[in-house]
């Protein structure tokens, strides 16, 4: 089953096996987006949640029901870390994500498992930037990562 989140800056797509959220899709909006914010007809409680939560800024609910299964345990780690750990409107380094999770020193690390995120938007990896205050990567490329800053009126 697949779910969508249209926003005036992206459309999110979220692909459920098993009643698990197994990935999402991040895109840039198109230029002929609506103005406003639109979900699939009878969006699931987890969609709803985000709806709300791009709409109002209301927390994300922490039962989103993401497949976790597969994932590498270094991996799952970092990316827990910063869906409990970095609310909106905060960002935080690479390293800094790094020792939060258990791993000093685990920069580089940090920045793989962020390109490897399958949950962007749900796991907020756009908060994450360099030491030097630089955006670094985002796999749905940097404007991107800009946009869904500014929507956190964080301004790098």
């Amino acid at each position: 089953m697949q779910e969508f989140l249209i926003h005036p800056e992206f459309t999110l797509t979220l692909i459920w096996k098993n009643n698990l959220i197994e990935k999402t899709l991040l895109q840039p909006a198109d230029s002929g987006t609506t103005s406003c914010m639109k979900t699939s007809p009878r969006p699931s409680r987890a969609l709803g949640n985000l709806y709300r939560h791009y709409l109002n800024r209301e927390p994300l609910h922490p039962e989103i029901p993401l497949a976790w299964k597969n994932m590498p345990p270094f991996r799952a780690r970092v990316l827990r870390t910063l869906f409990w750990l970095v609310p909106w409107g905060r960002i935080m380094t690479y390293s800094g994500l790094a020792a939060m999770a258990g791993n000093p020193g685990a920069a580089r690390a940090v920045g793989t498992a962020m390109a490897c995120n399958p949950w962007p938007v749900i796991i907020p990896c756009h908060r994450v930037i360099r030491a030097d205050r630089g955006l670094g990567g985002f796999s749905c490329g940097t404007e991107l990562k800009k946009k869904l800053l500014a929507l956190e009126d964080i301004i790098l």
